[in-house]
C-alpha cells in the first residue's frame, strides 16, 4: 500500500515497502490454480482446497459453491481441474451449481459430461433431476447410459 494511503498514525507510514510483503502479494490463489492443474501436475493446492472444504462448516458452503462455480466456468479451466472441481461440488453444491453446469451434461468431452452428472446427483434436488432429464436426449455413448441411471435413482 502506498504510503499516502495509509492513516496518519498508521506505524507503517513512511516505512519502506518489505519485499517479502511484495512476494506472498503474487502467491499463487488455490481457489484459481485448482482449475488450472493439468494431468500427472502438481496437485498441492487441489489439496489445499480439498483439505479447507472437507473441514468446513456446513454454513460456509454457499461461499465455495460460487469460488468453485467461477473457477469452472473460466476460460482456462482444464479438464483435470473441471473433474476436481466437481467432485467437490457434488459434495457441497445446490441448485445455483445445477442451474450454472446444466449445459455442460452434453460437452462433447465425456469426462466433462460425466463431472458434471455427478454434481447433478449429488445435489440430487428436483431442478437436477429436471436437468437431466431435459439433457437426456441429446447426450451419447456410455454418458447415456449414465444419465439414465441416475435418473431412474434420483425418481
Amino acid at each position: 500500500m502506498a504510503d499516502d494511503k495509509r492513516a496518519a498514525n498508521d506505524p507503517l507510514a513512511g516505512v519502506k515497502p518489505d519485499q517479502r510483503q511484495s512476494a506472498f502479494k503474487r502467491t499463487a490463489d488455490p481457489w484459481i490454480e485448482i482449475g488450472r492443474v493439468n494431468y500427472g501436475g502438481d496437485r498441492t493446492m487441489v489439496s489445499t482446497v480439498e483439505r479447507v472444504v472437507l473441514d468446513a462448516d456446513a454454513s460456509q458452503y454457499p461461499g465455495f459453491e460460487k469460488k468453485l462455480l467461477k473457477v469452472a466456468t473460466a476460460s482456462d479451466c482444464t479438464e483435470c481441474g473441471y473433474g476436481f472441481i466437481c467432485r467437490l461440488l457434488a459434495l457441497i453444491g445446490s441448485d445455483e451449481s445445477v442451474e450454472i453446469l446444466k449445459a455442460k451434461l452434453q460437452d462433447s468431452s465425456e469426462v466433462i459430461a460425466h463431472s458434471t452428472r455427478m454434481v447433478l446427483e449429488g445435489v440430487g434436488s428436483d431442478k437436477a433431476l429436471a436437468a437431466l432429464k431435459a439433457a437426456q436426449p441429446g447426450i451419447k455413448g456410455r454418458e447415456a447410459e449414465g444419465v439414465a441411471g441416475a435418473i431412474k435413482r434420483m425418481s
